[in-house]
C-alpha cells in the first residue's frame, strides 16, 4: 500500500472513531497490519491504563522529592481576673527537619518504583502488540476460511440446480438428489458459522485498535501469503534477558524494595521539628522564641515496618528469579513451537491449493454435464476445502509463531515489516 492510500485509510478510520458514520451503516474496513499497530498505539484501552499507571508512578516519584511544608500558627490568649486583663499573642513557624539519609532513601525508593512502572508499561506494550498481531492474523485466517467455504457453497448451489435437472431427466437417482441437498445444507451451515466467526474476529481486532468506534469491524488488507523471515535461534536467550522489560521491572521492583527497607530503618529515628516565632504581651513585653520537638520512640519503634520491608525484599528477590526462569522457558517454548511450524510449513506447496481449486471446477462442470458421479464432486469439494483451509491455518499459525518469538526475545534486530510482505 502506498503512502497516499495508507493516509486515506487512516483518515477514514479517524472519521469512524469520531462517530461520524452511524453504527448501522458501518461496513468492514480494510486495514494493513502497520496501520493497525499505529491505531493500537493511540487507542488501545489497556495500553492507556498501563500508560496512566506509569505516569502516576513518575508523578509520585517527583512528589517524594518535595520538602515538608512549614506550618504557620497564630495564637492570641486573653486572660482576665476581675478588673485586671492580660493577653499574650504568638506568631510562630514550625518546620519538620528530615534526616538526610531518610529523605534520600525515600527518593530512591520512589524513583525505583517509577522505573518499575515504566518497565511494566513497556512490557505491557509488547504483550498487547503481540495480541494485536495475533488478532490481525486470526481475522485474516477467518476471512480466508469464509472465502473458501463460500466458494464451495456456491459450487453446491449450482450443482443442486443441475441435480434437479438431471433428476428430472432420469440421469440420477432420488438418493443422489437428496444426498446433494444434504451436502449443500452442510456446507451452507459451515459457511454461516464461518461468517459469524470472521465477523467476531474483525470486531475483536477493532476492539484492540479502535475501541471507541461503536460496532466497527476491521478487515485485514494483508492476505495470508508468503512466509515469515528466517529466525536465527543462536543467542536468543541472552537477547531476551537483555531486552525483556518484565525482567527490568522485576529488577527495579527489587531495588525499590531495598530502598523502602532503608526508609523503614531510617524512620526509627524520629524527625526533628524546629519552631520559632514572635511573642507579644499586653504589658508591653515582647520577644523572639525558639523551640525543638523530637518524638521519643518508646511505644512505636517501627519494628513491624522494618520486618515488613525485609519481607518485601525477599518476595522481590523470588519474583525476580521466577521472572528470569519464566523468560527462559518462554523463549525455549516459542523457539521450539516455531521450529516445529517451520518444518510443517516446508511441506507447503502453493500449487496444491490451486490444483484443488482446478479439480473442483473440473468436477463441477463434469457433474453438470452428467460425466461425473456425485461422489466425485463431493470428493473434489472436500479436497478443495481441506487443502486451502489447512494451508491457511498453517500459514496463520506460522505467522503467530513468528510474532510469539519476536515477543519472547524482546524484538528483532533491525527494521521488520511486521508481516506486511504477506
Amino acid at each position: 500500500m502506498n503512502t497516499t492510500s495508507r493516509t486515506t485509510t487512516l483518515a477514514t478510520l479517524a472519521i469512524l472513531l469520531a462517530g461520524a458514520v452511524p453504527a448501522a451503516a458501518q461496513q468492514p474496513r480494510g486495514i494493513t497490519l502497520a496501520e493497525a499497530m499505529q491505531l493500537f498505539a493511540r487507542n488501545n484501552l489497556e495500553l492507556r491504563v498501563a500508560r496512566a499507571e506509569a505516569a502516576e508512578a513518575a508523578a509520585l516519584a517527583r512528589q517524594a522529592a518535595a520538602y515538608p511544608n512549614p506550618a504557620l500558627t497564630a495564637t492570641h490568649e486573653p486572660l482576665s481576673d476581675g478588673d485586671r486583663a492580660y493577653s499574650e499573642t504568638y506568631l510562630n513557624v514550625s518546620q519538620r527537619l528530615e534526616w538526610p539519609g531518610t529523605r534520600e532513601s525515600r527518593r530512591t525508593a520512589a524513583d525505583r518504583t517509577a522505573a518499575a512502572a515504566a518497565a511494566r508499561f513497556a512490557a505491557d506494550s509488547a504483550r498487547l502488540a503481540f495480541e494485536v498481531k495475533h488478532a490481525y492474523t486470526g481475522a485474516a485466517l477467518t476471512g480466508r476460511v469464509q472465502h473458501v467455504l463460500a466458494r464451495v457453497a456456491e459450487v453446491f448451489r449450482e450443482g443442486e440446480r443441475s441435480a434437479e435437472e438431471r433428476y428430472g431427466e432420469g440421469d440420477i437417482s432420488l438418493y443422489d438428489r437428496r444426498r446433494f441437498r444434504v451436502e449443500r445444507a452442510r456446507y451452507e451451515t459451515r459457511l454461516a458459522d464461518a461468517v459469524l466467526e470472521a465477523a467476531a474476529a474483525r470486531r475483536q481486532l477493532a476492539l484492540l485498535v479502535a475501541p471507541d468506534a461503536e460496532a466497527l469491524e476491521l478487515e485485514p488488507a494483508d492476505s495470508l501469503a508468503g512466509l515469515p523471515p528466517a529466525i536465527e535461534p543462536a543467542g536468543a536467550l541472552e537477547t531476551a534477558l537483555a531486552r525483556r522489560r518484565e525482567l527490568a521491572a522485576a529488577e527495579a521492583a527489587l531495588a525499590s524494595a531495598r530502598a523502602a527497607s532503608a526508609v523503614a530503618r531510617g524512620e526509627r529515628i524520629p524527625d526533628l521539628t524546629a519552631t520559632g516565632g514572635y511573642k507579644t504581651q499586653s504589658d508591653g513585653l515582647s520577644g523572639v522564641f525558639l523551640g525543638l520537638s523530637l518524638p521519643v520512640p518508646i511505644w512505636d519503634r517501627r519494628g513491624g515496618a522494618v520486618e515488613a520491608a525485609d519481607a518485601r525484599i525477599a518476595a522481590a528477590e523470588s519474583r525476580l528469579a521466577l521472572t528470569r526462569r519464566r523468560i527462559e522457558n518462554d523463549v525455549r517454548r516459542a523457539l521450539d513451537a516455531y521450529a516445529s511450524l517451520s518444518r510443517r510449513a516446508a511441506l507447503l506447496v502453493d500449487a496444491s491449493a490451486a490444483e484443488a481449486a482446478d479439480l473442483l471446477e473440473i468436477a463441477r462442470v463434469a457433474y453438470a454435464e452428467g460425466e461425473m458421479e456425485l461422489i466425485q464432486l463431493l470428493d473434489a469439494a472436500e479436497a478443495l476445502m481441506e487443502a486451502q483451509i489447512a494451508e491457511a491455518r498453517l500459514r496463520a499459525d506460522l505467522w503467530r509463531g513468528y510474532y510469539d518469538v519476536e515477543r519472547a526475545i524482546g524484538g528483532f534486530d533491525g527494521p521488520t515489516n511486521g508481516g506486511n510482505d504477506r
